[in-house]
């Protein structure tokens, strides 16, 4: 596989100038960048990546870490996220009147998080694979340009059907 590159604007910064996660210095760019769109070969694509340890299984490995890919791929292009945050204070005092100013307050906060991925997309390869030293499996998902474009347009043209159907 070609050096990949993240563009942003006209400055590119390359891959290889990230820091390592595994420490290996056998290990490709692409581990350390995951998720996002990047230029190989003079042609933009979108690239995820997924990884799996602790699994015995070498066939099963590779099917986690190829579907993680594809999520982080996925997750690249369209996610949906929802917020909520919840931010409370409970006070309690004892009566000035008895004599006793003593007063406990309690703050509680809550915030969950919920993202949703949820699209259909054609032409997803698993490009690389590597396995790192601690037997980590990496892999790396790809997507044209071209085949996101087609994908979106044939929602869009499976939506209005729906819609017509509704009506």
């Amino acid at each position: 596989m070609g050096l990949l590159f993240f563009g942003c604007g006209k400055k590119k910064t390359k891959l290889t100038d990230q820091s390592s996660i595994s420490g290996s210095k056998t290990e490709p760019a692409w581990v350390t960048r995951c998720a996002g769109a990047f230029e190989d070969a003079g042609k933009e694509a979108f690239y995820g990546c997924g990884a799996v340890s602790g699994v015995e299984n070498k066939a099963l490995q590779i099917q986690t870490a190829d579907a993680r890919a594809r999520a982080d791929l996925a997750k690249a292009i369209d996610t949906y996220v929802a917020s909520f945050f919840k931010d409370y204070l409970s006070s309690a005092g004892l009566s000035q009147e008895a004599g006793l100013t003593e007063i406990e307050e309690k703050q509680f906060i809550e915030s969950i998080t919920k993202e949703i991925t949820e699209i259909t997309l054609y032409g997803v390869q698993i490009v690389d694979r590597w396995r790192a030293p601690d037997g980590t499996l990496y892999s790396l998902a790809r997507v044209s340009f071209e085949n996101v474009a087609q994908s979106m347009k044939k929602a869009m043209s499976e939506r209005a059907k729906e819609l017509k159907l509704e009506a």
